[in-house]
């Protein structure tokens, strides 16, 4: 079994960041750092953005020396404190964004569904699911970690069927990932009708084919989860794996920065209410 390092106190991590990461408190004193640390997280502050102030190999991977670190110059505290509210101030409307997007695109998805296939009864909806589950792999080229993820997803829905009272508050309370995993499975003319929906109300991420606007949900998911859950969206797109170090490629990267700057800015149809 792993072991995971002790919690610091606020003041052993003070001395942390001055000892180890030359981390300076002139414009910020150690006082009200402490404080932000406190109603922040160490981990939402400083953890995201060491690879801004540390040094890096070629491959932009922070090297370590010894078990540590290198940082070639003193780091204000500020400077931490700054990319971090730089980061979060864009919180709110992508929220707001995704709010607008998951609303929509639920009850276009709940409509085209519930008047497409034959869903009067829960053995009714087993069967559909279960044709969800034999599409997926064949109407798609993931791997198998994704179809693993998307067969769980299928299975929490089967679970939930008997937790409401009807098919239509049973939609309408999927998550947004499990709604992609059964569009996903869909058979390809409904999917290019939710699409071409999607398209006449602006919620297309300005992509021309079902495939892409597939490829594009799938990123807003990982947004979401991030900013809704208050997870730092630089470590998103820094890293594939955040357990194992692994990066991400500059293809990925570039996708998930273009996800973001979209949901960052105001939409027409967050103005409807």
């Amino acid at each position: 079994m792993s072991t995971y390092k002790p919690a610091k106190t606020l003041d052993e991590q003070i001395k942390y960041l001055k000892e180890n990461k030359k981390v300076c408190f002139n414009i910020i004193d150690e006082r009200h750092a402490k404080d932000i640390l406190f109603k922040y997280n160490y981990i939402n502050i400083i953890t995201p953005f060491k690879h801004h102030f540390a040094k890096l190999s070629n491959k932009k991977e922070v090297i370590k020396e010894n078990g540590n670190h290198v940082y070639e110059r003193d780091v204000e505290f500020s400077e931490y404190y700054e990319l971090y509210k730089n980061e979060r101030k864009n919180y709110p409307i992508i929220s707001k964004n995704i709010i607008f997007f998951e609303t929509i695109f639920k009850s276009i998805f709940s409509y085209r569904v519930l008047t497409t296939y034959t869903l009067e009864s829960k053995s009714d909806i087993l069967s559909f699911l279960d044709a969800v589950r034999m599409r997926i792999p064949n109407n798609n080229h993931y791997n198998e970690e994704r179809i693993n993820h998307m067969n769980r997803h299928i299975d929490e829905i089967k679970a939930n069927i008997n937790n409401y009272h009807d098919v239509y508050c049973f939609f309408d309370r999927m998550s947004l990932g499990q709604t992609l995993t059964v569009y996903c499975g869909l058979e390809y003319r409904e999917q290019d009708k939710i699409f071409k929906d999607c398209k006449n109300v602006g919620i297309d991420f300005g992509v021309d084919k079902t495939p892409d606007f597939i490829s594009k949900f799938f990123t807003l998911i990982a947004v979401r989860n991030c900013v809704m859950h208050c997870n730092s969206l630089e470590i998103l797109i820094r890293f594939y794996n955040p357990k194992t170090k692994a990066l991400r490629d500059s293809t990925n990267k570039k996708r998930f920065t273009t996800m973001i700057k979209y949901l960052s800015k105001e939409k027409g149809y967050t103005n409807m209410m």
